[in-house]
Order: structure tokens, then sequence, then C-alpha cells
């Protein structure tokens, strides 16, 4: 689920995970500029990480596995839709360089965070212009934080990016290019924040604000003409659930060292290829040149073939896979969410460990996905250098330790040693369904394996595979499930990225979301843990922080972590500057840089 993202210095995951720290020094960006005052080894072969200048012209066809569902980024909420609207035709005052591991100016040139670590004065480049041609302001800043956190155009992530303990930013606007960001509280990182907003162009957006209709804006069926951005492309093209194509935006800011205007493709067309084979195939045909998280067994055939693609193995990435139990404690239509003898089996933090010892995560690793992913013990992925805590308790594989936990939670084994059937106090006996996306085959065969791990302590449990859009419905909006196996995802590494999945309040806080109050005194200390590290100015501080926050959840594991799949990605050889990233959004982080080869 694309994760997004931050509060209070914030944010969720996807959240630039990345690995930086959370005082990062500043770096020069490609332009030069630098910010004023902002703060797994991959296996070979490896794709060379220089910047090559490059030579304009031509497109380039990236597939993806479901249709985007708007071009307006305050309304996305699935990863095809956030790939679009928000890394291809937004346009940020911030951005995360990924070969660098840290922030660098975008649409702001400069900024600073004051003593009262409250208020950020930013000064935008000079020049800036929509796609268009009409000139970007601070006073179009201005106009997107209103329009974000205005109820009714509804945002269902990135407003929750941009509140701090539910409160919102304030901007005042100095002139044309200066502006003063004022956060509720003390932050360390402004730039988790000012990187999640994409300013959209007040003259052509004010009257739908103005009617209360901003989140209709941009839908794929709009005419292209009238989609203003300020990002590396504008859209030329769109035929909803096939195809997306985007063209260069003529008055982006950036250039290369050369001094040539980028981007420099003339287009990108994003398909959406839904079965993987087929993926694979056109790959191959060189009708896609870029297909980003391959299948293992795709990945094994690519590197032992001869050809014109090029595959990759970039390591742990952000991208998570756990399984989680419905802890909603809620009603809906006058009954239990979730049915009152599997709460407490769920609720049982004794009955999740044993699940947990149960589950073989090194055969899932190095077999079922072929050596691709690392086993995971945490919420945070070992991809996630600077701040992944390596010594915390692991639930290893241990079947004995798991019937013990089981037994003193007051189950009992039933039938023959290799059929057992687990029951509860009452005598219910213990089952469940899990469901899965179908669309994710690793994830799939992930939960066959769990299955019959599962067995063997006598859980009978069903695997449900469902579309990713059924699944995300499901999980945070008609709360209709058991169990599911799919996982979090960040976008920048820094602890205020993952602020969304673990506060009690937030939509994203997946095993039992939007709570009125805490449901637990453990989620209530997690709650106290996030907002201490996003005001925690001492590095070492905040580290201890947040390793706590991890400790919590390897204790409570209110999710069950499994694996963290390995970034891989192929190319053809005629895609030049492919620079491909562990994190999101994977190989198209420097689209504005990609190049055709002649």
């Amino acid at each position: 689920m694309a994760s997004l993202r931050r509060r209070s210095c914030f944010s969720l995951l996807f959240i630039i995970l990345f690995a930086a720290g959370a005082c990062r020094q500043p770096q020069t960006s490609p332009t030069g500029a630098t910010p004023a005052g902002g703060g797994g080894a991959a296996t070979q072969p490896t794709p060379a990480r220089e910047r090559v200048a490059g030579v304009r012209g031509g497109s380039l066809t990236y597939r993806v596995s479901q249709p985007a569902t708007t071009f307006n980024y305050m309304m996305a909420a699935d990863e095809p839709t956030i790939l679009i609207s928000f890394f291809l035709l937004g346009g940020r005052l911030v951005e995360f360089d990924h070969d660098r591991q840290t922030y660098a100016p975008a649409l702001a040139e400069s900024w600073k965070l004051n003593d009262d670590k409250r208020t950020v004065e930013v000064t935008l480049r000079e020049n800036l212009k929509f796609s268009d041609g009409h000139e970007l302001t601070a006073g179009d800043v201005a106009f997107t934080l209103k329009g974000l956190y205005d109820a009714r155009t509804g945002s269902p992530l990135y407003r929750g990016a941009m509140l701090i303990g539910e409160r919102p930013i304030e901007i005042s606007v100095t002139d044309a290019r200066r502006f003063k960001l004022v956060f509720p509280d003390q932050v360390v990182v402004p730039e988790n924040y000012m990187s999640n907003l994409v300013v959209l162009p007040r003259h052509a957006l004010e009257g739908e604000l103005n009617k209360g209709a901003l989140g209709k804006a941009y839908t794929v069926t709009s005419a292209p003409s009238g989609i203003v951005t300020a990002g590396p492309f504008a859209v030329e093209s769109a035929t909803a659930g096939e195809r997306y194509v985007l063209k260069r935006n003529p008055h982006y800011w950036k250039t290369d060292g050369a001094g040539t205007q980028l981007p420099y493709l003339d287009q990108i067309a994003v398909e959406i290829v839904a079965d993987a084979n087929n993926a694979v195939t056109r790959l191959q045909q060189g009708t896609l040149d870029i297909v980003d998280r391959i299948r293992p067994t795709d990945y094994a055939s690519m590197r032992s073939a001869a050809g014109n693609v090029r595959a990759y193995d970039l390591g742990p990435g952000l991208y998570t896979d756990h399984l989680w139990f419905n802890l909603n404690q809620g009603q809906k239509d006058g009954r239990p969410v979730v049915d009152p003898n599997k709460l407490a089996w769920f609720q049982d933090v004794r009955f999740r460990r044993a699940v947990s010892h149960a589950i073989d995560r090194e055969t899932i690793a190095s077999t079922t996905l072929q050596g691709l992913a690392t086993p995971l013990y945490g919420f945070v992925s070992p991809g996630n250098r600077a701040w992944f805590a390596g010594d915390l308790p692991r639930t290893e594989y241990d079947l004995d330790k798991a019937r013990a936990l089981l037994q003193e939670a007051g189950f009992a084994l039933r039938g023959p040693e290799n059929a057992p059937e687990l029951f509860d106090t009452k005598g219910n006996r213990v089952e469940f369904t899990l469901i899965v996306p179908a669309q994710t085959e690793p994830r799939v065969k992930t939960a066959t394996v769990v299955q019959e791990d599962l067995a063997r302590l006598g859980i009978k449990m069903q695997v449900a595979p469902i579309e990713n859009a059924q699944i995300s419905a499901r999980v945070t909006q008609s709360y209709e499930y058991e169990a599911v196996l799919f996982g979090v995802s960040v976008t920048e590494p820094d602890p205020s990225s993952y602020s969304d999945f673990l506060r009690s309040d937030s939509p994203q806080h997946q095993w039992y979301p939007k709570q009125p109050k805490p449901a637990t005194e453990w989620e209530a200390r997690l709650n106290q843990l996030m907002t201490a590290q996003a005001g925690e100015n001492d590095p070492a501080r905040r580290r201890a922080i947040f390793r706590d926050a991890q400790l919590l959840l390897a204790e409570q594991l209110p999710v069950i972590p499994l694996v963290v799949r390995h970034l891989t990605s192929a190319a053809t050889a005629r895609v030049g500057n492919h620079r491909p990233s562990a994190l999101p959004p994977y190989s198209l982080w420097n689209a504005e840089e990609l190049f055709i080869r002649r």
C-alpha cells in the first residue's frame, strides 16, 4: 500500500525510506544549489551509478500492473497513481536523490529551519513556470496547502501526511518567491513534509476549490490540455485502463551539467500489463523498456540468457511483507466487526507470537522466493540502513516454542500428530481466512507456505487471493476480513515516514485504523514514541526512541513480519541513465534523466 507518509517530523513509510539519517548534511544538487539549513548490498551485476549526459528525443514504455485512478496527486491512494501523479507529473518543493541518499532542492532553491524549530523560510527558484507557461509562485504553494487541507477535497493519503497531531502547517507568503511554513510543533526534518507537497496551479484550479470539487479535478478522462503540471512531464493522452502517454514539460526547470534542459525523453508511456508473463515477453520483444519488481523466476532466466535485456538485484528495498490479524474492536451495522471468538485469539499476544514462531522465513526467502528476499523480524527493512535495529529479539522458526505458547494461552491440540487440530478453551476449531493480493505472485506463494507452516500447529488457514483494490477497501473501509498478507512501504527512510502506519488514530494503522483513543497501553506508548522522535533534535536520542518503537512492535507483533523482497529490475539496453533504486519509484526516480541510446 502506498505509504504514504508523514506526520510530526515525519510520517509514513513509503516514505522516503531510504537510508539516510534524520539529520542529513546538505548536499549539492545536480544543479549546484545547496539547501540553506536543511538538515543489504546489491548483488552483481549492478547498474552504473554515474550520471551520463544524454540526448534529447525518443520515448520509452514502462509497465505497471494495474490502472491509475486519477492524475490528481491529492487523490492518489495506490502505487500506479502515485507514480504518475506524484513522481512524473508532480513538481515538489524538495526531492530525494536516490544516488546520494539525501534531500535535494527542487522547486525550492533553498530553505532554512529557524531556531524555534517550527518555522521554515523557503525561497523558490527564479522563473518557475507550469507546463502551460504560467508563472509558478509562492501563491500557488499556499493555494495547494489550502486545497489539500480542505475537507471537501477528501485526500485519502496526502492530507494526513501533511498534518502534525491533526493540525495543519500554516503558510505566510512574503513575495512571489518567498514564503514561510509554520509547523504546529517542532520538527527535525521539515524536508519530509516539503517533499510531500506537489504544487498545483491556482490559476487553473481555484474555481474547482471554491466549488468544493478540487478532488474531482484532473481525472483520467479529463482533457489532457487542461491538466497543468510542474513536474518533468505533462499528460499527452490517456486510454483509461490501458495506457497513459506523458510528454516532456517544455517549461521544466531542471537542466543537466551541460545546460541541456531536461527531461531528455519526448515521451514516457505507462502501460497496464497485468499478466507478469506477458510483461516479460514484451520486455524481451522490446515493446516494453522497463519492468520493475520482476519475479524471482524471471530474474533467474534473464540473468542466464543472452540478449538485449539486463536484470539487476538491488537488494532489500523498503517494501516489506507481513501478515496481520484484524484487531478492530468496533461494530458495524450493530454487529462486531470481527467474530468475538476469533478476536479473542487475535488479541492474545501469545497467539500472535506462536504464529510468528511457526513461520519458516528462511525457507520462504531462500526457496520460495529463490534467494531474492531477506527474512524479516521487525517492521523496518534492513534496506533502511540508517534506522534498522538489527539487535531486536527474533521469533525464529521454532514449533516447540509455538506449541508451548498456545498451551499457555489455553489452546488444545487434538488429532494425530501428522494432522493436528487446534481448539480454543470454548471448543472452537481455530481457523481463519487470509486474504492476499492476487496480482502479487510472491505474496501468494508466501501465503501458501504460511498455510502449510500453520497446519503443523493444527491451525486451519484458508488462502483467498483477491484483487488489490478489494484488499484496500476491506482493510481501510469495510474492515471485512480476518487476516491479510500485505505489507507497508515508505518512500523515505526517516522514522517519521512510519508515523501513519504506527499511530493508532491513522487510517493507515493497519491492524485497527482510526482508533478514537488507543485500544491498548502499548499502542498509547507507540503514539508517544512517534511524537517524541518527531521533535527530538539529538540524533542519538532520536535513534534510541525509534529503536524503542521497533522493539515494542517486535514484542507485541500486531503485524507479523515475514520477508523483505529484493528490488529486482529489468530494462532493455537502449535505456540510458537507468539507475534503479530499491526505493519507490524504483527505475523512474530519475525519469527526467533517462534517455534512449542512439
